[in-house]
C-alpha cells in the first residue's frame, strides 16, 4: 500500500465493482446460483434428440452440397436460393403479422384452422 506524504496509508481502490468482488454475479440471487439443485431435469426424448441429429446432418449435406450443384448451374443457383428466401421471409414476415394482430399459443397450425379450417390445419401441420 502506498503511503502518502503525511504517513496516512491510502488504500487503492479496484477497477472491479463491489458487488463483482463479493458474490461473483451482480443481480443473482441466492436460489439462482444453485439452479441445478432446484429440480431441473433432462426431459429430450430420444425422438427429438433424432430429429435434431436428422436436422443436422440434412443441413451439412446442403451447405456441403451447394459447392458442387453451384459448380454445374453457375450463378443461376445463387439467383434461385435469393428467390426462395425472398418467399420465406414474405411467409414469415405474413405470420409475424398474424401472431400480433391475434396472438395465440399454438403454432402456425392453429392459425391455418381459424382461417383456413380444419383440412388446411392438418395438411400443414403434416
Amino acid at each position: 500500500m502506498p503511503i502518502n506524504p503525511k504517513d496516512e496509508v491510502v488504500q487503492e481502490r479496484s477497477a472491479v465493482p463491489d458487488h463483482l468482488i463479493d458474490g461473483g454475479h451482480a443481480h443473482a440471487t441466492e436460489s439462482s446460483l444453485h439452479a441445478e439443485d432446484t429440480g431441473y431435469h433432462k426431459n429430450l426424448k430420444p425422438r427429438q434428440i433424432q430429429m435434431i441429429a436428422i436436422g443436422g446432418a440434412i443441413g451439412t449435406g446442403l451447405f456441403l452440397g451447394a459447392g458442387g450443384r453451384l459448380a454445374e448451374a453457375g450463378p443461376s443457383l445463387v439467383i434461385a436460393y435469393a428467390v426462395c428466401g425472398f418467399f420465406a421471409f414474405l411467409i414469415l414476415r405474413a405470420l409475424g403479422e398474424l401472431v400480433l394482430h391475434r396472438p395465440s399459443s399454438g403454432s402456425f397450425v392453429s392459425y391455418a384452422r381459424e382461417f383456413f379450417g380444419e383440412k388446411a390445419a392438418f395438411v400443414s401441420g403434416w
